[in-house]
């Protein structure tokens, strides 16, 4: 299935258009339909406050919060047609719990994108966690760094692999996207871990699986004397690819993911788009 469907996470800040950047211009590669989401919750009084709140003032409320999410759309709209007229595009405003809302609407597109997670989403001072959308989305999310300068694609990508169902699953979502790269950079960093254990056993390896798809794809083994994430990140600043794709690494408990260090850094001092699924 080809990429045609992206929902981006929309707020008009620099951030959000940095990234409404990447997206048009992976519409434009792909013939896909962009469409913005913004979503809000709705004002909440104490019960003991709410008594004492006429109905012209809660009008008058209502009202302010429209209108503000009426220039979010119209930032939007005038930013495609600014940048991109030629691509098409969508919107939509709801409103609810931020994280899980935006990510019951991303279930119906092909992945989410949004900006850099630091605050990149935020609503009534409360930022929406990465982990949170990736967690219940059941879609991949790609992240761009609030100061990443979009260039043309250089058709490049790395692969974080370390052979966990996480990194499994961010291969299979990235497929469609990797698909269309010159070449594919696999890292690992061994650690004294089985090979088995890192998909390199036998015959049939994660290379080999890239190659049967036609992806030209090398292994490349990183020495980390620190941080996991930052021999990661080191080998991205080396090479610019276009996209780090990665698994949201982690363990879960009573159904709660517990982020893994390893994302979490990443996350924070990313300089390339990062591709997450769990």
């Amino acid at each position: 299935m080809a990429i045609k469907d992206l929902l981006i996470a929309y707020q008009g800040d620099e951030g959000s258009q940095n990234a409404l950047r990447l997206a048009l211009q992976m519409a434009q590669k792909y013939g896909a339909t962009v469409t913005g989401a913004y979503v809000y919750a709705p004002e909440q009084y104490e019960s003991q406050i709410r008594h004492w709140i006429g109905d012209d003032f809660l009008k008058t409320m209502r009202r302010v919060q429209l209108e503000a999410v009426a220039k979010v759309e119209a930032s939007f709209r005038d930013f495609v047609t600014e940048h991109a007229p030629d691509v098409s595009h969508d919107w939509i405003s709801a409103t609810g719990p931020v994280g899980l809302t935006l990510a019951r609407l991303s279930r119906t597109y092909d992945f989410l994108i949004t900006g850099q997670f630091e605050g990149a989403i935020r609503v009534g001072g409360r930022a929406v966690q990465p982990e949170e959308l990736l967690l219940r989305a059941g879609k991949p999310v790609l992240m761009i760094p609030k100061k990443y300068k979009v260039r043309p694609f250089r058709e490049e990508a790395v692969v974080a692999w370390d052979g966990s169902r996480y990194a499994a699953r961010a291969l299979t979502d990235a497929m469609h996207i990797l698909g269309t790269k010159k070449s594919i950079d696999v890292v690992t960093v061994n650690r004294n871990r089985e090979q088995a254990l890192l998909g390199w056993a036998g015959k049939h390896d994660v290379i080999s699986h890239l190659q049967r798809h036609g992806i030209n794809a090398r292994h490349v083994e990183l020495e980390a004397r620190g941080r996991l994430g930052r021999a990661i990140l080191d080998h991205c600043e080396a090479h610019d690819p276009d996209m780090l794709v990665m698994g949201a690494f982690g363990r879960g408990k009573l159904g709660a993911m517990l982020f893994g260090g390893v994302s979490q850094y990443i996350l924070e001092h990313q300089s390339v788009p990062v591709l997450m699924s769990h």
